[in-house]
């Protein structure tokens, strides 16, 4: 094998096949970046059994073909210390891989591709596009709340699911729970799959750095989920499990509806954290017709108290409730609006967090259980 390549392009490649190489596995052979040239079109997979990523790259005028298996460590720590604009990279005999550009020279070991397990193919299912932007947005809002207790594994992910002409992406930690909606072609039959986080948070870092407007194709099958686009391709396994009815959890009415403006939320709770954090997160608040109370206590640290005004839009007495103040916080972060609407309706049930009247966006976060609320 050999050919010359812009360096740039290679290390993004290599970068983007990188984030589904097991750094430490009981298989040294997953350690490795494949790589392989076909006539013009030369291919990087990483695998780690559970994600495979490909990356592919136009060579004009390759000398041969073939392919190899290289440390992905090594393979990354070199391009990362390359600055010729071209390099010419060839394979030998005796797989021995070298890199060649005006100014370095490098000559590494690599190995044979046969022991190398064989990249998953893309599945027959329902298939559907989405531009980047609508993707990025569907997950950005929906990871914040996926549970990392692997002991309930169909909680370590976010349920990806059709509803007549809409697409769901639902996740929840038992404390919280993000669902995002957005409109798909509706399908005759429905489908529902658990897509794991390390899949759904690699795929989010690889589309931060692809052109918002192009579209990615995605096919959902029986075992497996396939994100594809242009070069590129991510195919994950699917996480086998029920997942809970999270229907039950958003409320149908709530008496007590409040909307705040983002920026000024955010600051006050900011705030109050910084004294929540010596008292298990929890933090006060205390609504009546005009503003709410923010209330924070530690012992041996301090108290705070901050009020912030709001709009009251239904409801009548002054009500209080109490959550931690980090599961607030994450949200409030997420969303990119000037206003925010907080509904529930007593100091012990879900709390719904919107910011339209559609609900395209629900995040519900449950209270926390207070003897007193200080004020």
């Amino acid at each position: 094998m050999q050919f010359k390549c812009q360096s740039e392009k290679f290390k993004h490649s290599i970068a983007v096949v990188e984030k589904a190489v097991s750094q430490k596995s009981s298989l040294p052979v997953l350690e490795n970046i494949f790589l392989e040239l076909k006539g013009t079109q030369l291919k990087l997979r990483g695998n780690n059994l559970e994600i495979g990523i490909e990356n592919g790259m136009n060579i004009e005028d390759p000398v041969s073909e073939g392919s190899i298996l290289v440390k992905a460590k090594t393979l990354s720590s070199i391009f990362s210390k390359i600055d010729d604009n071209a390099v010419l990279i060839s394979v030998d005999e005796t797989q021995k891989l070298s890199i060649k550009g005006e100014k370095v020279d490098f000559d590494i070991l690599g190995s044979h591709t046969q022991d190398y397990p064989v990249f998953p193919s893309v599945d027959e299912g329902f298939t559907f596009s989405l531009k980047v932007k609508a993707l990025q947005e569907l997950i950005r809002h929906t990871l914040i709340a996926v549970s990392y207790d692997e002991t309930k594994q169909f909680l370590n992910g976010i349920l990806i699911k059709n509803n007549q002409d809409k697409l769901l992406f639902v996740s929840t930690d038992g404390y919280r729970l993000a669902l995002k909606k957005h409109t798909i072609p509706p399908f005759e039959q429905s489908f529902e799959s658990i897509i794991p986080y390390k899949a759904v948070s690699e795929l989010n870092r690889i589309l931060q750095n692809i052109d918002s407007e192009k579209e990615v194709e995605i096919t959902i099958s029986e075992n497996q989920i396939a994100f594809k686009m242009d070069e590129f391709l991510l195919i994950s396994r699917i996480i086998q499990g029920q997942f809970p009815n999270y229907k039950q959890v958003i409320p149908e009415e709530t008496g007590n509806r409040f909307k705040i403006k983002r920026e000024d939320f955010l600051a006050a709770a900011e705030r109050a954290a910084l004294i929540a954090t010596a008292s298990n997160n929890v933090v006060r608040f205390s609504f009546d017709k005009e503003n709410v109370s923010i209330v924070a206590n530690a012992k041996g640290l301090g108290d705070f108290k901050e009020e912030v005004n709001l709009e009251r839009v239904s409801g009548e007495d002054d009500v209080k409730i109490a959550f931690n103040i980090r599961l607030l916080l994450d949200v409030i972060k997420t969303v990119n609006t000037e206003y925010v609407n907080l509904a529930f309706n007593n100091e012990l049930s879900p709390c719904k967090l919107t910011i339209d009247e559609q609900e395209d966006f629900i995040y519900i976060i449950m209270p926390i259980r207070t003897a007193d609320y200080q004020n």
